[in-house]
């Protein structure tokens, strides 16, 4: 008996072959291989601008660190005498804690910690705090009545 496969008919195992000698399995592999090559060629004209994007977050993020090692304790050391400076107003005023905090305000307000939005320029930094909490954004702030007494005051 001879035990040969022959095109298109069933072998031992149950399975229908093609005509053209591939099975079910041989397309399966082949359009994977194709859906594989239009993905990579797809993905090949985008690397430019994604490394260009990684690099300069990169440079951001290392600039803010560098940055922060140097602009953090140069702040706190500017805020602890203008602390000591306000207190020393405070008590020789006689206790008028507007001269204390006209002091206090520019010296322990502000701009701590440096962000990559900063230094990207999203973001504004402020060394010195601004009296009475006014920054130069107030866009989202409805208009204030001229009459009314501003809040903390």
């Amino acid at each position: 008996m001879d035990t040969r496969r022959t095109r298109g008919t069933v072998g031992n195992e149950g399975r229908r072959r093609t005509p053209g000698g591939r099975g079910m399995l041989g397309r399966v592999r082949s359009l994977a291989a194709v859906v594989v090559l239009v993905a990579t060629l797809g993905a090949a004209a985008r690397p430019a601008a994604a490394a260009e994007q990684y690099v300069n977050d990169f440079g951001i993020g290392l600039g803010t660190v560098v940055l922060d090692l140097l602009y953090m304790p140069t702040k706190v050391v500017y805020a602890t005498l203008g602390g000591i400076t306000g207190s020393f107003a405070f008590v020789l005023t006689g206790g008028r804690l507007d001269i204390a905090r006209a002091i206090w305000t520019p010296s322990m307000g502000g701009t701590y910690v440096l962000t990559p939005s900063m230094l990207s320029g999203e973001d504004p930094i402020y060394f010195s705090g601004v009296a009475g909490g006014d920054r130069e954004d107030r866009s989202n702030e409805r208009p204030r009545d001229s009459s009314t007494p501003r809040e903390g005051y």
